[in-house]
């Protein structure tokens, strides 16, 4: 915010606070994030400016925070090339770890961005995964139990692991962060700044999963930045279900529960889940305005626990993680769009989550019976989220339940209004204009079983 009000534009802002959120080890972007299968850290990052122009990375290692090489790239791609060539925008893998090093950002060594709780959590997955093999191959027929152990003492096998190494730790020092929006039944306050929180199954292979409690002084602090005490807050229900399938995060004590099956269903209860509080686990995003006008969009994500190297997640995607509707030039409302969004990645890649999701906050449509209709901002993401993501052929016929949570900004010249949804237990936000002294944040919950929670907010009564 200091920069916005210092006259500062949207894309500075959008990277200065997904930088502090990648600092910070309880959100899963940057240092602390998830491990792959090889014991590394490797992040996805994507930026968005106001003219819809974006700069994105993926699967990138060895850099502490990979919004910065998005902006980066970002920045270069558009300055024109020599011979006519195209600059890219997405760079993935080690091509965007040398061209983060071949612009000045400092490469790291792999150990350095590993949180102690990180590498616990890489273990622990390890060794699951391991139980798993050894049942499934105790379940075999002698022929095959025969081969499996021929296999697992050839030389490829036996050079394989020997180089498997555990990731070792150092714990560096994180930037504090804050996060959260307003229910419109329930005068809760919402948020730009998106941390995709989930009492949800871990990634690792679709298991069930359950998470330790981060206590509360770990997401607020006392200082005047924080929850505005004016305000109603939705009171936390007793106990919650938790919401089985997919997602890009996983919580410091979260305990795998091996299983060979698919993924386990919704609506399982979880009776330790009750008195638990909030883990922000999840992929980061902002979204801010200017003082001209202009929006920008911005999200970052360590991705699923026990990836597949160079597994690209949908914060390095742009209209999948992020996405921005730029303004009309010939539109005299001066409208334009941002979204982010997170969840099962690769459902929203299916289902172009944060690209359908402007489009219908945008135009306020809904899709019904193969048509679009006209309706309010709240009906479109309800419907868009129920409808296009969890009614998609690409969802429904997937072995893991798709889990989403979307926060979206429109501006017009008669204001700036923040709207959000989703079925995950908990969506964690925060929002702050520049005639407010601190931001406004929330922890929206829904009733669970994949039912769709929803807010909003009116920043500011006039644009330019």
């Amino acid at each position: 915010m200091a920069i916005l009000k210092n006259g500062g534009n949207a894309t500075d802002a959008v990277e200065m606070a997904i930088r502090l959120l990648e600092d910070k080890e309880i959100t899963n972007a940057g240092y602390g994030s998830n491990l792959t299968m090889d014991g590394i850290v490797e992040c996805d990052a994507t930026m968005v400016d106001h003219m819809g122009r974006s700069g994105a990375v993926g699967a990138m290692s060895q850099v502490k925070n990979p919004i910065a090489a998005a902006r980066l790239v970002l920045d270069e791609s558009i300055k024109p090339l020599s011979l006519q060539r195209v600059p890219p925008n997405l760079l993935v893998g080690a091509g965007a770890t040398d061209f983060a090093h071949d612009k000045g950002l400092p490469i790291l060594p792999p150990d350095f961005l590993v949180s102690n709780n990180a590498r616990d959590r890489w273990l622990r997955w390890k060794r699951d995964l391991q139980d798993v093999e050894d049942r499934s191959a105790m379940n075999q027929s002698p022929e095959q139990r025969v081969g499996g152990r021929l296999l697992s003492i050839s030389p490829k096998s036996s050079r394989a692991s020997a180089t498997t190494q555990t990731p070792s730790l150092e714990r560096r020092p994180s930037l504090p962060s804050h996060s959260t929006f307003i229910e419109p039944d329930q005068d809760v306050p919402t948020s730009v700044k998106a941390l995709a929180s989930s009492r949800a199954d871990d990634e690792a292979g679709g298991m069930r999963s359950s998470r330790r409690a981060i206590p509360r002084s770990e997401i607020e602090d006392d200082n005047d930045s924080g929850v505005d005490d004016n305000l109603q807050w939705l009171a936390s229900p007793p106990k919650r279900q938790k919401l089985s399938g997919r997602f890009d995060g996983l919580t410091d004590g979260q305990k795998v529960l091996p299983t060979s099956g698919p993924c386990p269903t919704t609506g399982e209860h979880d009776d330790g889940d009750a008195g638990r509080e909030d883990d922000i686990t999840d992929t980061v995003g902002a979204i801010a305005i200017d003082c001209f006008g202009r929006l920008a969009a911005g999200s970052s994500s360590g991705g699923i626990g026990m990836k597949h190297k160079g597994r690209c997640g949908p914060a390095a995607l742009v209209g999948v993680g992020t996405a921005v509707i730029p303004v009309d030039p010939e539109d005299i409302s001066h409208t334009a769009v941002a979204t982010v969004t997170s969840g099962t990645g690769e459902h929203m890649a299916t289902t172009t989550a944060a690209a359908t999701a402007a489009e219908r906050v945008y135009s306020s449509m809904r899709k019904k019976d193969g048509r679009l209709e006209r309706c309010n901002e709240d009906e479109a993401l309800y419907a868009m989220i129920t409808r296009e993501f969890m009614q998609h052929p690409g969802v429904v016929n997937s072995p893991c339940l798709g889990a989403i949570g979307i926060l979206a900004v429109k501006k017009t010249r008669d204001g700036i209004y923040f709207y959000f949804g989703h079925n995950t237990d908990s969506f964690a936000l925060a929002s702050m204009h520049s005639e407010e002294r601190k931001p406004v944040c929330t922890m929206s919950r829904s009733r669970g079983n994949g039912s769709v929670a929803q807010g909003g907010r009116v920043a500011r009564s006039w644009m330019p």
